[in-house]
């Protein structure tokens, strides 16, 4: 039987084939009949591992990562049809693989469904099965899942607050690659949480003790132009943080905790960077810049602007408007 797992949530791949490993027998004989294949290996290697008998086991695994894409590079880059040759015996060879054989295809990216592997594993007497690992849709209900397998519990609010400080990185040709790290940096940050919390629900106190912020500039960006009233530049310092991936209500949450930061900080002006960084649990280059910022408010209106964000909050909840709506209107609010 033949896998072809792909995409770019490496992380829950990974863990799948990690599961396939544990299967085959004890750790100490398991590692001897695993194979890993790397990229640019030749065909011929692939299938010698493939008709390896297992030993002292009933079923061996080979692991092919990125064997699929390193053909597609040999194609660009070759003007011969020796690529395509390659597939063509490969498609040839894997209905008749030995039924001992596990082998896994893993690909980091998302392949057509004109792939001619996706092709093959239609047909049922091919022995192949596709896995599409696709990025979560919602990072926030990611974090509080993922916090539940590790056997521990994230409230919601911190589970955006999370989101928000790990920078998710941008769109276009890097998206993919950027939102696999992004999804193994919060992995990385909930393991921290969770060993943190000891079994008691990890709260938005948690976040802010462990958890460092990525990138505040665009944030720190918004605020100093709701300061200067200039919507212009308020407007172009949410698309810019829209842009790198960021969902509607990430932004609304990165805006809400910078509020909440500024009122903690108008609260508690007779402090240094050092003192409020220590009591609020923020980096002291964060609670610098809060104090900064708050010299521009008066306390009267960063609490309109919370009452603000709560009402926009709200409208999304409850579906009075969309969620880039509400962000655009709040924009508008907070720059009057």
């Amino acid at each position: 039987m033949w896998y072809l797992f792909h995409g770019p949530n490496t992380l829950a791949r990974d863990e799948e084939i990690a599961r396939m490993k544990a299967k085959l027998a004890e750790p100490e004989v398991a590692s001897l009949n695993v194979t890993l294949i790397e990229r640019g290996t030749p065909l011929r290697d692939l299938i010698a591992a493939c008709d390896a008998m297992p030993f002292l086991a009933d079923r061996r695994l080979v692991i092919a990562t990125g064997w699929l894409s390193g053909l597609d590079v040999q194609k660009t880059r070759a003007k011969s049809g020796q690529s395509a040759d390659t597939l063509q015996a490969l498609l040839a060879y894997l209905p008749t693989m030995p039924e001992t054989t596990r082998l896994v295809f893993a690909e980091d990216v998302i392949l057509g469904e004109d792939h001619p592997l996706v092709k093959l594993a239609a047909d049922k007497a091919s022995g192949g099965i596709v896995k599409r690992y696709a990025l979560p849709s919602d990072p926030v209900k990611w974090i509080v899942e993922r916090a539940k397998l590790k056997g521990g519990d994230i409230s919601n609010q911190a589970a955006q607050l999370l989101a928000a400080k790990i920078n998710r990185g941008g769109t276009g040709d890097q998206a993919e690659t950027e939102g696999r790290l992004y999804l193994l940096k919060l992995d990385r940050e909930l393991d921290k949480l969770v060993s943190y919390a000891l079994g008691r629900r990890i709260e938005s106190a948690d976040v802010e003790l462990l958890v460092q912020d990525e990138d505040v500039a665009d944030i720190f960006k918004f605020v100093d132009a709701m300061g200067a009233r200039d919507a212009e530049a308020a407007y172009r310092a949410v698309r810019g943080l829209l842009a790198r991936g960021e969902s509607p209500l990430v932004v609304l949450a990165h805006i809400a905790r910078q509020t909440r930061l500024l009122i903690q900080a108008k609260e508690n002006a007779d402090l240094n960077s050092e003192q409020l960084a220590r009591m609020i649990g923020v980096h002291p280059f964060v609670a610098k810049k809060a104090l900064q910022q708050a010299n521009r408010f008066s306390l009267s209106e960063l609490e309109q602007a919370h009452a603000a964000l709560l009402e926009a909050d709200l409208a999304i909840k409850t579906g009075r408007m969309d969620e880039l709506a509400a962000l655009d209107v709040l924009v508008a609010a907070l720059c009057v």
